[in-house]
């Protein structure tokens, strides 16, 4: 009786995502400078070693004329655990 529930809280903990949350993710991006706009979870693996990766659009002023560059205006931010860390910048897709 007791084998059942056993194994099967085994198999709920090991296949939980990473702990971090979005607050963490917050705080990642803005201490890269980056103010968060919108936060979207891109990857989500599961298992023992569970792991986030999320991008982040950051919420920049608009610059005009020459000073206007096409550079990056969002983040991947990847959770190992409860450890968040900027992963690369990129360019979020315009819609």
């Amino acid at each position: 009786m007791f084998r059942p529930f056993a194994t099967l809280t085994l198999v709920f903990f090991f296949a939980a995502p990473a702990f971090a949350g979005t607050s963490e993710v917050r705080e990642v991006a803005r201490l890269n400078n980056c103010p968060p706009k919108k936060i979207e979870v891109v990857q989500n693996f599961l298992g023992g070693a569970g792991k986030t990766v999320y991008q982040v659009s950051c919420n920049l002023p608009k610059m005009t004329g020459s000073e206007s560059a096409s550079g990056s205006d969002a983040i991947l931010i990847g959770c190992d655990q409860s450890l968040c860390t900027l992963m690369r910048p990129i360019s979020a897709e315009k819609k």
